[in-house]
């Protein structure tokens, strides 16, 4: 016998091949087909987030000359990137995440760059600002300085006179929260500053004899509402330093309004959101009305306007805060001017007399909580007034970011035309031209602190003056 003999099975069954179950792969790629086709259903694809507070990324238009140097397939890639189904939901879902963070009453963590220290209130004899935008160059970020995680705050009065304990601060990035209130961090940029002064010197040389030119530099909602010294303490730049600093270098007739003082004396009023980076209409309209005795008007007071109030509104800091449960939600106090006043829409390329665009009421009710909008129905390349109870022929034009919309309903009072320019996306027109094609009597920059001293500001504002 075969020593290996028994050691061998009995028999050897006959194995047979099976097919792979081809069931699970089918389903896979059905869903994978089912999901890619949703992904590309334009009616899913949202154009706005209001979490956001933007409008978001469009189909581009198809064109040749697009199609062959590649820009119509990297637009497509960006408006596929920005516009994914369900996108404020995930933004939400991810903003709750974040709240889970840590559980102690005090969270204090980023870092705080208030930027270049801010030199003497005295004219520059030679301004940093290039003449053209190619001109601006790319500056280093001057070194970070963390933000104060051992040391104790004082409490700290807010929103009329209420103190908040230092337990109740928490910050967030680059968002300051205490309380019920979230602020934006102030920084500084000489060199930025320099270039947007000598913008606004430049815009006054090139209309001498046609217009006059004043500068409204918006001021964040801390400058007003937070004490000087907590602000300091935080590495916060004293922003009315950069407003004195920035009007210190104006030509004598360019008019450079105070949003500081004005404010300050009415801080205990509804002058800022307390969710959102802009300042209120009530805000605005104390900058307004030092604009307005300094330009030679009487300032028409807010009694005279019918008052609308939308709410509730959640600004774009309740949606960078992390604790953004613990801020209170704001009123959007709209003010619809008094007289027989249209409003017109232009997103069109053509901004001739002929055409002004779809008509809205000055005040128009908003759904959802992006209430802002109320104000000119959110950023447009260009919206007009027209005040058909005043007939001279005068009219103004306000340059503005997101700050300026509810600001320029005032000037309705003042001018029969008051044409309002977005200078992020209006680009038919150079100044010089507008002002002669409209017969334009003054000129009012209304940009925000931190448009002006950024690089991208400076470069619009650049490419506008022309």
């Amino acid at each position: 016998m075969d020593p290996n003999e028994k050691n061998r099975p009995e028999s050897t069954p006959t194995q047979t091949p099976t097919k792979k179950r081809a069931g699970p792969a089918v389903l896979f790629f059905a869903v994978l087909a089912l999901v890619t086709a949703l992904a590309w259903c334009l009616p899913l694809r949202p154009e706005i987030s209001l979490t956001e507070k933007r409008t978001l990324e469009r189909f581009p238009d198809f064109s040749l000359s697009a199609l062959a140097d590649g820009s119509y397939f990297r637009q497509i890639g960006l408006w596929f990137s920005d516009t994914f189904p369900g996108r404020d939901l995930w933004i939400g879902a991810d903003q709750r995440l974040k709240r889970l963070h840590g559980s102690s009453d005090v969270v204090i963590y980023g870092q705080v760059d208030s930027g270049d220290e801010i030199p003497p209130a005295e004219p520059s004899p030679t301004p940093q600002e290039p003449t053209s935008a190619a001109a601006v160059p790319e500056t280093a970020a001057p070194e970070p300085t963390p933000a104060p995680e051992e040391e104790s705050l004082e409490p700290v009065p807010v929103w009329g006179g209420k103190v908040i304990e230092d337990e109740d601060l928490v910050t967030a990035g680059t968002v300051i929260q205490i309380g019920d209130s979230a602020f934006d961090y102030t920084g500084f940029s000489r060199f930025y500053c320099d270039a947007y002064a000598a913008n606004m010197n430049r815009a006054a040389e090139m209309l001498a004899g046609k217009a006059r030119v004043s500068s409204v530099f918006v001021l964040h909602a801390g400058t007003l509402l937070l004490p000087r010294e907590f602000r300091e303490e935080m590495g916060c730049a004293p922003e009315e330093d950069v407003l004195e600093y920035i009007n210190g270098q104006l030509r004598e007739d360019v008019i450079g309004v105070d949003t500081y003082t004005p404010l300050l004396d009415h801080n205990s009023e509804y002058i800022y959101f307390r969710t959102d980076h802009h300042w209120t209409a009530l805000g605005a309209w104390y900058a307004y009305a030092d604009w307005a005795k300094k330009a030679g008007f009487e300032p028409v007071g807010l009694e005279k306007y019918t008052e609308v109030i939308q709410e509730p509104f959640y600004g774009s800091l309740f949606y960078k805060a992390n604790r953004s449960d613990r801020l209170l939600a704001d009123s959007v106090y709209a003010y619809v001017p008094p007289g027989d006043v249209h409003l017109y829409i232009n997103d069109s390329e053509s901004d001739s007399t002929d055409w002004r665009g779809v008509e809205y009421a000055p005040v128009t009710e908003i759904g959802g909580t992006d209430k802002y909008i109320c104000f000119l129905l959110g950023d447009h390349p260009m919206c007009t007034f027209v005040n058909n109870d005043i007939t001279d022929g005068s009219a103004c034009v306000i340059v503005k970011n997101s700050n300026g919309n509810p600001f320029c309903y005032y000037y309705t009072q003042h001018y029969q035309y008051v044409y309002v320019l977005d200078y992020r996306k209006y680009f038919h027109r150079g100044l010089k031209n507008f002002v002669d094609y409209y017969d334009v009597d003054d000129v009012i920059f209304c940009i925000s602190a931190g448009q002006a001293q950024s690089r991208g500001g400076n470069e619009l504002i650049t490419r506008i003056i022309r």
